[in-house]
């Protein structure tokens, strides 16, 4: 499970750090492409990237583009119906900063890896999948498949598919199986003790 999530953010910051630079262009797939190869470039000119310095970029940079509260509903599913506005923010709260800590600790780990862009077939609704693959050096290509909406501030990243895992349902199982042993409360101060400590696993 590790090293999945590991493989997972790692690819995911590199793709929406710097996004921003990025967002008037109406296609996913081109924004993908430029964002990547713009952050690529900025990674490989570093020697390396320390923790507190990835953080930052993720914070900055990576957090407007994506929808926690639509991840949020999507992971906790008829559980977010079920839940306060008191505990449906507190967990977008710490889910979101649960993500941003995991983003920041594999972009600090990066360590040259190359993106393959695929075809997307079809950009003209408010949902689209844009694919892409991981070049292993030595190994076999990784998939990874980003799914986004277009909303009113433009493309969003709403989850995350590696491998044919979906990040969504694979925190879906992992969190429906919490809340129903111990409830919403313990899960939400499971996840904050987590970010306490600086745990990104």
């Amino acid at each position: 499970m590790k090293q999945w999530l590991t493989t997972l953010f790692c690819s995911l910051a590199l793709l929406w750090g710097g996004l921003q630079a990025a967002a008037a262009q109406d296609d996913p797939a081109a924004l993908v492409r430029d964002t990547t190869d713009r952050v690529l470039a900025e990674l490989k000119s570093r020697e390396n990237v320390d923790a507190a310095t990835a953080f930052e970029l993720v914070r900055e940079i990576v957090l407007p583009h994506f929808d926690f509260e639509l991840m949020s509903r999507f992971v906790l599913a008829r559980n977010w119906q079920q839940a306060t506005p008191e505990q449906q923010q507190r967990f977008v709260e710490e889910f979101r900063t649960l993500l941003i800590r995991t983003y920041g600790v594999s972009l600090s780990e990066y360590s040259g890896q190359e993106i393959r862009y695929l075809p997307v077939h079809d950009t003209s609704g408010k949902r689209v999948t844009v694919r892409t693959e991981i070049l292993q050096p030595g190994g076999p290509s990784i998939p990874l498949h980003y799914q986004l909406y277009r909303g009113p501030e433009g493309w969003k990243v709403f989850d995350v598919v590696i491998e044919g895992v979906s990040l969504v349902q694979n925190y879906r199982g992992e969190f429906a199986a919490e809340i129903s042993r111990n409830g919403i409360d313990h899960l939400i101060e499971r996840l904050a003790q987590r970010n306490r400590s600086g745990s990104a696993e």
